[in-house]
This record gives C-alpha cells, sequence and structure tokens, in this order.
C-alpha cells in the first residue's frame, strides 16, 4: 500500500516538473518587431528557449537549443542571425547561443528603466565578444 503511494506520488512529482515554461520570453511584448521575431524563432523546431531584446537600434536574442542539437547550436544561430538581418538590415542585431548570454537576457527581462536597458545591452555585447 505505501509502496503504491510511494510510486503515485514520485509520479506525479515528476509529471509537474516537467510542465514546459514558456519557450520565448520578450522585453517588449507588444512590439511589432518583437512580435515578427518571435514568430521566426518558433518555425526554428530545434530552438528550446529564447529571449527577445529589441530597444533602439539593437536587437539581442539569447537562444537555448534542444539537447540533440547542441553539436549544432552555433550553425542555428548563425543562420538565425542571417534570416534576422535579412528582414532589419538597419539593425544592429546579436544571436547568440551562450549560456552566459541567455542568462544575463534573462535578468534584463524584469528592468524597468530604459536607460539602464540600453547600458546592460552594452554588456551582452561586450559578454557576446568575449570567447569562453
Amino acid at each position: 500500500m505505501v509502496g503504491r503511494f510511494l510510486v503515485v506520488a514520485i509520479c506525479v512529482l515528476l509529471l509537474s516538473a516537467c510542465g514546459e515554461k514558456e519557450r520565448i520570453v520578450a522585453y517588449d511584448e507588444q512590439d511589432a518587431k518583437t512580435i515578427e521575431i518571435k514568430q521566426e524563432i518558433e518555425k526554428m523546431t530545434s530552438i528550446r528557449k529564447a529571449k527577445i531584446i529589441v530597444a533602439d537600434s539593437d536587437i539581442i536574442v539569447a537562444i537555448e537549443v534542444k539537447p540533440l542539437q547542441s553539436f549544432k547550436e552555433q550553425k542555428i544561430a548563425q543562420n538565425l542571425q542571417k534570416e534576422l538581418e535579412k528582414k532589419w538590415e538597419h539593425y544592429d542585431i546579436l544571436v547568440s547561443s551562450d549560456f552566459k548570454l541567455l542568462w544575463e537576457a534573462d535578468k534584463l527581462m524584469t528592468e524597468q528603466s530604459e536607460q539602464k536597458v540600453t547600458e546592460k545591452i552594452e554588456h551582452l555585447k561586450k559578454l557576446a565578444k568575449e570567447e569562453t
């Protein structure tokens, strides 16, 4: 009796822990460019998560690929970058699969001040240029 209860409890916990959060999160959800970028990312089945930040003339997209696609993550990021550059050639676009950039972009999602967002975007650009 206790064994069955334990098995059911473990199954419920595992299933509830596997619930997927929102896949693609953007800093400004109502922006037209953000909506188009989100649709472009949704077409790519190899992307697991994405953070989109659009401010002034900058577009930053931090992605996380699905586990089986991890060997091609840089190529996936380059392909997405090319697609975005075709549509928005006058923007400074940065697409990265670096986890450090994804983590920093996630922290930036709650920022309210536009000036701080602009400052942190410059910081994110520097992080993307660093080699690990």
